[in-house]
């Protein structure tokens, strides 16, 4: 009876439930599975970082040794949030009555606490493994804590001779899902993102909405990517925009929010020498963190301080006074057009959809999310979750922006 139980529950999974990553939930049990981004170095400095992930809140910190440590939010003495603690060689210490616990979640001192009391030792508090990895920190909330699995070690993370570039944590509001299918949807790049068509730029011409590349989705070893089309300047070639989606919750594009788009075809015989990683961390049901690592191995010099001047000015856009619209106007910047129109779907549990021949990427990156949650619960390893075999591999992710041979895949 146990096992027709069990059977049912698993027949009851259905891609709504990977709105809900709390703990217990099937989504939230698969997160847990991967090593997730919660911080970068370089915004993780002298003082506790509250945050919330996967629907727990927790404290990032680095105590004075230089050891990381994320571990439950609210002191289990009385509940104070430790993001206000104290930090201090051995670790965080507690505004409220000065507990102290180490990065392990360890109770150390008690303070208020007879002299020859043990009871700190009884204390053990709730805490996760970090790792630093190219300037981002990882953690492992899955089941495991011991013996977690490798952290893949992400190409565009590892030094290769290139530059490099951490972007600040971004915040959203909304759900983390919608952000990600978001990624296999090479359609809306050539409505949403739309520019002149007549402006001559590698852009304008390859996301033409009046005439839109034909795309083809891709099962990988990782995940889901998507190639883009069109005739390239020999008939042996062709130009490509591949851009992939890697389990849990990774985007990496060839280029960099089109950095290269406003340049001339011939500009791309190469390709743009970019690997633009994007990681997906939710917090909640309702709101995600987005941690970006770039890589560049081109021969241009000082390539990301020069960034800003190669980006095309956004499009200037009236405001009506009478228009109350919440994120008007957003035409013309990139992220602002992907959040107005993310932001306003609704959770995928909440909304009714049509989908059509154009939304074959998302099926299949559907399909794939499925089919790892129901692993998880049947007790297997996602796709995507590293073998000690394999931990010293670097792990390369597809994406490229350029001209190559026609029918590569």
């Amino acid at each position: 009876m146990k096992e027709i139980a069990r059977v049912r529950k698993l027949a009851k999974i259905s891609i709504a439930d990977v709105a809900h990553v709390g703990p217990g939930t099937a989504a939230g049990e698969w997160f847990r599975r991967y090593w997730l981004v919660v911080g970068t170095t370089k915004e993780l400095r002298d003082i506790p970082l509250g945050l919330k992930v996967l629907g727990e809140d927790l404290v990032l910190f680095r105590d004075l040794n230089g050891q990381m440590g994320l571990i439950g939010l609210h002191c289990p003495h009385r509940g104070t949030s430790l993001e206000y603690g104290d930090i201090e060689e051995r670790g965080i210490r507690c505004p409220y009555h000065a507990w102290l616990f180490d990065v392990a979640g360890n109770c150390l001192e008690q303070p208020g606490e007879p002299r020859d009391s043990q009871y700190y030792k009884k204390v053990k508090h709730l805490s996760y493994p970090v790792r630093e990895l190219g300037g981002l920190i990882f953690a492992y909330m899955g089941p495991d804590q011991k013996n977690p699995p490798p952290l893949p070690r992400y190409s565009p993370l590892i030094e290769n001779g290139g530059q490099k570039y951490i972007e600040l944590t971004r915040y959203y509001d909304y759900n983390w899902f919608n952000f990600i299918e978001n990624g296999v949807d090479p359609v809306h790049f050539s409505v949403l993102h739309r520019s002149d068509p007549s402006d001559g730029t590698w852009r304008s011409w390859f996301f033409n909405r009046h005439d839109i590349p034909h795309f083809d989705a891709v099962e990988t070893a990782y995940g889901v990517k998507v190639i883009s089309r069109k005739p390239g300047p020999t008939a042996e070639t062709e130009y490509v925009d591949e851009k992939s989606v890697a389990l849990p919750s990774i985007i990496q594009i060839g280029d960099l929010e089109f950095t290269h788009f406003h340049k001339p075809r011939s500009a791309l015989a190469e390709g743009s020498h970019i690997e633009h990683i994007m990681f997906v961390t939710p917090n909640d049901d309702d709101h995600f963190m987005l941690f970006t690592a770039d890589s560049y191995t081109g021969l241009e010099s000082d390539f990301f301080p020069k960034l800003a001047d190669t980006r095309p000015p956004p499009l200037k856009e009236e405001k009506k006074e009478y228009d109350h619209r919440k994120h008007m106007p957003f035409r013309g910047s990139v992220r602002h057009e992907d959040i107005v129109t993310q932001g306003t779907q609704g959770r995928i549990d909440e909304r009714n959809e049509r989908l059509a021949a154009s939304d074959r990427g998302v099926i299949l990156l559907r399909k794939r999310i499925l089919n790892a949650m129901k692993a998880v619960q049947k007790g297997a390893l996602p796709q995507g979750v590293l073998t000690k075999e394999r931990a010293q591999k670097i792990v390369k992710i597809d994406s490229f922006t350029g001209i190559r041979a026609k029918g590569v895949f």
